[in-house]
């Protein structure tokens, strides 16, 4: 019984750690601006981050710390 337990355990984590993107970066950092008409935060050091479409601005404000997991993009 402990080995099913163990074995179930094992699995699960296994199909979680699947769905992180393996290339996956993580920063962080207080913005600056936030920019709607182009989908975009500027934080204090300069980095500008897109953000998806459906994204709700009504959970961020300037000068706000925020932290970020994501991955690189070769849209200009």
């Amino acid at each position: 019984m402990a080995r099913k337990i163990v074995a179930f355990f094992a699995a699960s984590f296994l199909c979680v750690a699947l769905t992180i993107p393996a290339m996956a970066e993580e920063t962080g950092g207080r913005i600056v601006k936030i920019d709607r008409d182009q989908a975009a935060l500027t934080l204090e050091d300069g980095s500008v981050y897109l953000l998806p479409e459906d994204f709700d601005y009504a959970a961020v404000e300037t000068g706000m710390e925020v932290y970020f997991i994501y991955a690189e993009s070769d849209v200009a």
